[in-house]
């Protein structure tokens, strides 16, 4: 095959993966007219259409379908090959890629990179955050190793490297009334306090909207975020209540200016914790020692884990 530049090469892939010219510019941070050149100078070079453009967005043709596989399937080869040095070389280097719910990523810095740093200090770290939809899109599309998402929906394109349940609890200022209320609630409980919700996109914006519906009640929402750091200041303000799992609030409760309430509704004790990667992906060596530390340290991770699979 003729010869493929990296970048040209890379503005492809982002392209697929993003579905316009636009989110692919935004992703790799340059400009779109540059993703456009680089587009046109790979059909020129390999003298074929493709992909097409559309009021929705892009889509491959036949043959950029085709593109797409092979280098997909070079990357992975490169990434075996590199998975091999690295245990060669005593893991001196490397670069991994994760992506996480906003919610782990006070956990995963305090707890995992210190750790894994000091026992790794020549790998470097690219961390994406966002909801629970963004961590499986950027798995899906080989943007990260490792994932780790909280309620993340069945999916045959992501296989589940580790796993634990954290349930969810309201959480309120210590300095507010609600915090003299018992200390284990139904939620049927709290729907005359005011509060903010992640969104439906996150998982535990998903369980709660799910709990609602079950329960045939809706709580007095004044915010709906996709920024935990708008739920932490709206409790810490005395606001209302935002109900999460408290591993995300660790510190907060630890420096007693929140607190939390016990939920007694079985549905909101089956969160899932997964530390997930895509199916069918052989993960380099440096990603796998990074699962296997992210499972042992994180606090995330504490409540039971079940057997994690990391091969």
């Amino acid at each position: 095959m003729t010869h493929i530049e990296h970048k040209q090469a890379l503005a492809f892939m982002t392209i697929c993966a993003e579905g316009s010219i636009r989110a692919a510019a935004e992703y790799l941070g340059i400009e779109p007219s540059t993703i456009s050149r680089q587009i046109q100078a790979l059909e020129k070079t390999l003298s074929i259409t493709l992909i097409e453009r559309g009021r929705k967005g892009i889509r491959t043709t036949e043959a950029g379908a085709l593109l797409l596989q092979h280098l997909k399937r070079q990357q992975h080869e490169l990434e075996a090959i590199q998975s091999e040095f690295d245990a060669l070389r005593g893991m001196r280097r490397g670069q991994i890629e994760v992506v996480l719910g906003d919610g782990f990523v006070s956990d995963f810095v305090s707890h995992v990179l210190p750790e894994f740093s000091a026992t790794y200090p020549g790998f470097t770290f690219s961390l994406q955050t966002g909801s629970t939809e963004f961590v499986l899109h950027a798995l899906r599309n080989d943007q990260a190793h490792i994932g780790i998402a909280f309620n993340a929906p069945k999916d045959q394109t992501i296989r589940v490297i580790g796993e634990t349940t954290q349930p969810l609890d309201m959480l309120v200022s210590p300095a507010s009334s609600w915090a003299d209320m018992p200390a284990q609630l139904d939620i049927s409980e709290l729907i005359d306090i005011p509060c903010a919700l992640l969104l439906s996109s996150f998982g535990v914006g998903a369980m709660v909207r799910a709990a609602e519906i079950h329960h045939g009640i809706r709580f007095q929402s004044l915010v709906e975020t996709n920024s935990l750091t708008v739920l932490r200041n709206f409790v810490r303000e005395g606001l209302g209540m935002t109900i999460l799992p408290s591993f995300v609030v660790t510190r907060e409760i630890s420096d007693g200016v929140i607190t939390a309430r016990s939920l007694s509704n079985p549905e909101l004790h089956t969160g899932e914790v997964s530390m997930l990667a895509r199916s069918g992906r052989r993960l380099p060596e440096g990603s796998l020692r990074l699962a296997e530390t992210a499972m042992r340290s994180m606090m995330a991770f504490s409540s039971a884990p079940l057997a994690p699979s990391f091969r």
